[in-house]
């Protein structure tokens, strides 16, 4: 692509022009009746004028919303596009989220309408107030022959495109406004760094599409180089037909790669003694070779035994489950473990950080195939250097801002978001000085990449004044294939606690509760053997499976921590006071009401 960055129409002028580039091309794989089957660019751009006919009829135009709620579908690319070619708002909505979440979104978007499919009509409409809902089934195909002709209504560049609620892991959610301009130009630059990854090829995803970075990933992406995306329904489709679907590269979240890694040991544990041993040599032949970035070392002679005698045997029977052809997972939304970078390495298939949020729409950094360094999350997108018009720094405990320090990573451009809808007073505090400030801590290495140590505001001090990350820890007990989930504690503490969730088949192979709190206690100090002793959880606690429905996890997947305390509260309290932590249980445990309370308060919409 071209090394400057002007976007010259909106994202709903652009699609006619992709659209009419190549439009016999397949722009949306799927699978239907155990069949393949190619959606073309022609097709789609007639079901889009088709859907904006529906709108048009309806007198739903320029700035007005419409949400959209259903699992992840065909129909969101008709969705976004209808929308952004007559300049309406889109509001993906999480189909999933319990009704006081769901409620909340759809007050505070007000939208004209509510797309919703069918089996969730009833919950929405129990959500929804007065607004008019549209079964999914009633919207129109359109004529790829002879397609409805209309005009694109012109927009501002910086005109709000969509609008994303974050998933509200301190809170209820807050509508975040993404421009045309802010997600052309994340796409834009994702693209312009990602020479080393064929696009052109098919690309797969189980993210949802309220998720920016799936947004930018599938539904912007592919589209602007005439490339294909691949819409598996859901995590069965996505192992029934990945032979079938033959990605070249998937975009994935921790926890999807997490899964993916425990089903291969689990896999490997099934094979014979002879087996096993042979791929323990496998592995540890490709320990001696990789590094952590793309350069090989260690020697002509392994190298020659893994490329002609492992990888062909071992390796490439692993990589065929995934249709042979998947070179690259492209992770993001959360750290993502050294450990699983480094296996999937060995395996031939990259597993490679990236960082951002839905704020800077939403990528900051990226791993690549010829630049990366495993544990880091890439160098930093080039919207944020200055000859694209933005910037990057680090705040320091002390307020010192610099690129050479360490502290809360502050970033302007053009993918920083236009604010949150309806929240002017958050959108303020967002920003120090014309600066972002992500929350997030980190730095950059001699080389250039960004190294993400966890939130600002999760940080623990310890009663010795220790200061740690919760995340760190997390990410190295999450290895683990015992637990499936964790949450670290300690504020004010002596020590530093896991809060834990066990596989269902390791509570039932360990029905007794002590032999099952020694087997999980021994994994965690198995986990956090190379951290530093205070980062070591000195017990942990064994608790019901954080869950959506009962708000302990976002819809994204993310421990809400005070919910997890609020619930929990007694059992932690007495935890720690078991533990000898008397004056860390007021701390820890006793404002979790409070702050509950309070962000409901501030989160309502006027």
């Amino acid at each position: 692509m071209a090394k400057s960055a002007t976007m010259t129409k909106s994202l709903g002028g652009y699609f006619t022009e992709w659209c009419s580039r190549k439009p016999e091309l397949p722009a949306l794989v799927y699978m239907e009746d155990d069949n393949l089957q190619f959606r073309s660019y022609q097709a789609l751009y007639a079901d889009v004028l088709a859907w904006d006919k529906f709108f048009q009829d309806r007198q739903i135009g320029k700035g007005e919303r419409v949400a959209f709620i259903a699992p992840k579908c065909l129909e969101h690319f008709s969705f976004f596009y209808a929308c952004w070619y007559l300049g309406i708002i889109a509001v993906p909505v999480c189909e999933t989220l319990g009704d006081l979440e769901m409620g909340f979104i759809l007050r505070d978007s007000d939208p004209a309408l509510a797309i919703v499919e069918k089996s969730l009509a009833k919950k929405v409409a129990a959500n929804s107030g007065n607004i008019p809902i549209i079964d999914l089934d009633a919207l129109p195909h359109g004529d790829a022959q002879a397609p409805i002709e209309l005009p694109v209504v012109e927009c501002d560049l910086d005109d709000v495109a969509v609008i994303i609620y974050t998933s509200g892991s301190t809170g209820m959610p807050k509508g975040v406004m993404l421009t045309h301009k802010n997600l052309w130009t994340n796409a834009y630059w994702n693209l312009d760094v990602a020479n080393g990854i064929d696009y052109h090829g098919r690309v797969i995803s189980l993210l949802p599409y309220w998720h920016s970075y799936a947004l930018i990933c599938e539904v912007i992406c592919p589209m602007m180089i005439s490339a294909s995306c691949v819409i598996a329904k859901d995590i069965r489709d996505f192992r029934k037909n990945l032979p079938a679907y033959q990605p070249i590269f998937m975009l994935a979240v921790p926890r999807i790669v997490e899964a993916i890694k425990l089903g291969i040991d689990r896999q490997i544990e099934s094979q014979p003694p002879k087996v096993k041993a042979l791929i323990d040599k496998a592995v540890y032949n490709a320990s001696r070779i990789f590094t952590a970035g793309p350069r090989l070392d260690g020697g002509i002679l392994r190298m020659l035994t893994h490329h002609t005698f492992y990888d062909p045997l071992v390796f490439r029977k692993f990589r065929q489950a995934f249709g042979g052809k998947l070179s690259y997972i492209i992770c993001g939304g959360a750290p993502l473990d050294l450990e699983l970078q480094i296996f999937f390495k060995y395996m031939g298939i990259l597993a490679l950080a990236g960082y951002g949020l839905t704020e800077t729409s939403p990528v900051i950094s990226a791993n690549l195939p010829e630049c990366h360094r495993l544990g880091s999350s890439g160098k930093v997108m080039p919207w944020l250097l200055p000859e694209n018009g933005g910037d990057y720094t680090f705040k320091d405990d002390d307020g010192n801002l610099g690129k050479n320090l360490r502290g809360e990573l502050l970033v302007k451009g053009d993918c920083v978001m236009k604010g949150y809808w309806r929240h002017a007073d958050a959108s303020a505090k967002s920003f120090e000085d014309g600066w972002l400030n992500t929350g997030d801590v980190g730095y950059c290495d001699a080389d250039g990449f960004l190294f993400i140590e966890g939130r600002k505001g999760n940080m623990i001090v310890l009663g010795g004044g220790e200061k740690l990350h919760p995340e760190h820890v997390e990410d190295a007990i999450r290895t683990s294939p015992v637990i499936s989930e964790v949450m670290v504690i300690g504020e004010k503490c002596k020590n530093v606690y896991a809060c834990v969730n066990v596989y269902d088949d390791v509570r039932q192979k360990n029905p007794d509760a002590a032999e099952l709190k020694k087997l999980v206690k021994s994994e965690v100090l198995k986990a956090t053997s190379r951290l530093a002793a205070f980062q070591k959880p000195k017990d942990v606690l064994i608790l019901p499976d954080f869950n959506i429905d009962d708000g302990t996890m976002t819809a994204s997947l993310k421990v809400r921590r005070f919910k997890v305390k609020e619930l929990f509260k007694n059992e932690i309290e007495q935890f720690l006071k078991d533990n000898g932590e008397e004056v860390a249980t007021k701390r820890e445990v006793g404002i979790a009401s409070s702050k509950v309370l309070e962000s409901l308060a501030n989160s309502t919409p006027p």
